[in-house]
């Protein structure tokens, strides 16, 4: 869950200082958006014990699980994909972070088993 939350900040800071206004930009913002939506949905999905999916059963589970959550989330991807509005899939992803702890920046750190 750790590792989860940290990479999520992770999306999340890089989503918010991406901008859309050159062509790699956007390019950047929409798989930043992509990584968001998927690390969130199934860190939210795991923190209600329901089962996960990938492709067309990802939103579906995600909606299920947490109606009110998995929807800010979903609205918050198209805003991006069809506007460029990262402002949405912000806050639906702190919000997903609050339930979680809040998100995880310095201090991570990873062990490794050898």
């Amino acid at each position: 869950m750790e590792r989860g939350r940290y990479v999520l900040t992770c999306f999340l800071d890089d989503l918010t200082d991406t901008s859309p206004a050159s062509p790699a930009g956007r390019y950047e913002q929409l798989s930043l958006a992509d990584f968001t939506l998927r690390e969130a949905a199934n860190l939210l999905i795991a923190h209600h014990g329901a089962w996960t999916g990938i492709g067309k059963w990802l939103p579906r589970r995600l909606l299920s699980a947490d109606p009110v959550r998995g929807q800010a989330l979903l609205d918050g991807h198209r805003a991006v994909a069809e506007h460029a509005d990262p402002a949405p899939l912000a806050v639906a992803t702190e919000q997903v972070l609050d339930v979680l702890g809040g998100p995880l920046r310095e201090g991570y750190t990873q062990r490794w088993r050898a």
